[in-house]
Formats: structure tokens, C-alpha cells, sequence
């Protein structure tokens, strides 16, 4: 059983390529970190946990471009062609995931994925301040993900030999999304379906307290509710309020934090303006509802050209981007999608999304 973690590699050495090498266990292509790859036979058996910001097509890296859809699988097909594992498992915790792999990820990968939420729809922070559980003071953020927290405390308090895949996938989809009607997302899952009959086991390994704790339909409610959760793309504004609302009055640090929350605030208006005026200049008004909301049908990949799409949004992140860790500019990257399927010309796409967003101050 190989488990990878991408551990000791610094934030601004965190990106694609190293995420790719470690994957496909190319020691000679990481630079610094800890050199720690992937190194599997055809007899391993790999689990692969994947938490970030997300947006349609997208996961957020911690350094450099995001990560694309279409190059993750490209670096799934050479690991399958390689024939370096004999199954894996990928579970992943970002808004709209599911589009990382619908109509592209092939059954014949022998490939698992379970994402927290289907092509468009956020994934929800919880245990977050004021909530219950009570969690530290010093910290002004959400500490979890609710799919995350789901199938971690579930493997924690069950016997994985005896847990299969599916069994925490269905008891996973029923605490994210039954339990939390108005605020939750649709736990997906995608690629070969005979993987889900695995032990849980067989990817995790197993605690030997929980030996005589094995799942069943009885005890799916053990895992306590959260009574709170906060979107993710929103997440950010939780740590800006509270860090303002904490601070003494009057002193630097008030200020300080007055000035990064409306910073904040300024910059998500400015991102909405312009995606708004971007819409309208290449689609037409009467368009923006259609290009804000509409997704491919079940089954059909997010975007027909990804070449297109990574091109319009990485401009639009790079003149109208945040500059903060909250990427709230990421949940328009569907808009792109959208532009690349009615065939919108990409060199006066680009040149009027440099132009929209230069043009308004993120103040204004």
C-alpha cells in the first residue's frame, strides 16, 4: 500500500509540476522539498487526498498556475500507462470538484474519485468560530471541510478491514448534503466502480481500537452534525471580520485589520463588476444570466476546448485576481468555460478582459 503525501515542500515550491512529478514518482524533476515521491509497483494499491480552493476545471495550488483538469488526467493516463499502481483512490475537497473528472476521467484507469460536490456548487467550511465544537480563540478561521471532516472521523471510529468504499461514500454524501438541506453539496463519485467494493483498509490502513467497530446502516449518525457551515468561497471573510472585531479598539492593529477587511470586500466588488462588463462586451447583455449559470449536460465534459479556458482565465486571475489567499476570483472560471463553448474568439476575449480589468480600480 502506498500512501503519498506531498509533505515539506514550502508554499512557493508547491505547484503543478511537483504535485505532476510526485504522481508519477520522477524524483529527478522536484526541486527542493522533501523529495518524497510516488514511487509504486503494479501491486499498490494508492490513496490520494486533495484539499484547496476550486472552481470549475480548476484546483487551486498553493504557488504558481492552478491546477487544470485536463493536465491532471494527462498525468493519471501516464500513470496508468506505466502500470505503477493497481488501484487508486482520489478524494477531493474543493468547490465544484466533480468537474475535474466528469467526461473525462476513463472507467479503465482503475481509478476511484470522490469529490465534495458535483460542477456547481461550493463546498462548505465548518467548525468555524462560534460554532459548536467550541475551537480555540487564537484561531479566526474555519478549521474543517464538512466532506473532509465526514470521511475522516468516519474512518477514525470505524474497522476499515471491514468498511468498504462505498459504505463511507454513502454515509459521506448523507452527512454533507441530507443532513445540511439548505447549505450543502452533492458528494460525487466517478471513474471505475468496482474500486468502491475495496476495504477502506486497503488504502488507509486501520486503527485496532476500532476492531469490533464496523459500519452499518444503524450507526451512520455517529459522526455528530454540524450545525454551522460557511461556503468556501466566502470562507476568507470570516478571518477578515474577526480579526477586526478581536482587535483592541483604536490601536494599529484595528486599523490594520479595518483596512485588510475592506480591502477585501473592494476587491470581490471590483471581480464581480468586471465580470459582469466582460460578459456583456463579448456576449451581449442578455447573455450574462446564461453565462453566469449554464453548465454542460450530465456526463459532458466542463469545456471542449481546455486549451481555451486555461488561456481566458488565467489572464482574468492575473489582472483581475485577488491578492489574497482567498481566490475569490476563481468561482468565474465556469464563465469561461461557458465563453470557450459558444466559441468566443480568444485574442478578443483576452484583450478585453485586460482591458475591463485595468481599467476599474478594485476601490472604485
Amino acid at each position: 500500500m502506498e500512501t503519498m503525501f506531498i509533505k515539506g515542500f514550502p508554499r512557493r515550491k508547491c505547484q503543478c509540476e511537483q504535485f505532476f512529478s510526485v504522481i508519477l514518482g520522477n524524483k529527478t524533476a522536484l526541486t527542493g522539498g522533501s523529495g518524497k515521491v510516488v514511487d509504486s509497483s503494479p501491486d499498490d494499491r494508492i490513496f490520494i487526498y486533495y484539499a484547496d480552493h476550486g472552481s470549475p476545471g480548476f484546483l487551486g495550488m498553493p504557488s504558481g498556475e492552478d491546477l487544470i483538469a485536463k493536465d491532471l488526467i494527462n498525468v493519471l493516463k501516464k500513470k496508468h500507462e506505466a502500470k505503477s499502481y493497481k488501484s487508486m483512490v482520489f478524494y477531493v475537497e474543493a468547490c465544484e470538484s466533480e468537474s475535474m473528472f466528469e467526461g473525462i476521467l476513463p472507467s479503465n484507469f482503475n481509478i476511484y474519485a470522490v469529490t465534495a460536490a458535483n460542477p456547481s456548487e461550493s463546498s462548505w467550511g465548518t467548525y468555524c468560530p462560534g460554532d459548536y465544537p467550541i475551537i480555540p480563540p487564537e484561531f479566526d478561521t474555519c478549521l474543517g471541510d464538512l466532506f473532509s471532516i465526514s470521511w475522516m472521523e468516519d474512518s477514525n471510529i470505524h474497522n476499515l478491514r471491514k468498511e468498504t468504499l462505498n459504505q463511507q461514500y454513502q454515509m459521506v454524501r448523507r452527512r454533507t448534503s441530507v443532513d445540511n438541506l439548505d447549505l450543502s453539496s452533492h458528494v460525487m463519485q466517478y471513474g471505475n466502480m468496482t474500486v468502491e467494493k475495496d476495504f477502506v483498509f486497503s488504502y488507509l490502513g486501520t486503527n485496532p481500537k476500532n476492531d469490533n467497530f464496523a459500519p452499518s446502516t444503524d450507526n451512520f449518525e455517529v459522526s455528530p452534525n454540524t450545525s454551522n457551515v460557511v461556503s468556501q468561497h466566502d470562507a476568507s471573510l470570516i478571518h477578515f471580520w474577526l480579526k477586526f472585531h478581536k482587535a483592541s479598539k483604536d490601536s494599529p492593529k484595528k486599523t490594520e485589520a479595518h483596512k485588510e477587511l475592506l480591502g477585501e470586500l473592494f476587491q470581490r466588488k471590483h471581480i464581480d463588476k468586471s465580470i459582469n462588463e466582460i460578459i456583456t462586451i463579448l456576449m451581449g447583455h442578455e447573455n450574462v444570466p446564461k453565462m453566469l449559470k449554464s453548465v454542460q449536460p450530465v456526463g459532458k465534459p466542463l469545456v471542449d476546448d481546455w486549451n481555451c479556458l486555461k488561456m481566458l482565465f488565467n489572464t482574468f486571475k492575473k489582472y483581475c485576481g485577488t491578492t489574497t489567499r482567498s481566490r475569490y476570483e476563481m468561482k468565474y472560471s465556469g464563465v469561461f468555460a461557458n465563453m470557450c463553448n459558444a466559441g468566443v474568439d480568444m485574442k478578443h476575449a483576452i484583450a478585453t478582459i485586460i482591458e475591463v480589468c485595468t481599467a476599474t480600480s478594485p476601490t472604485s
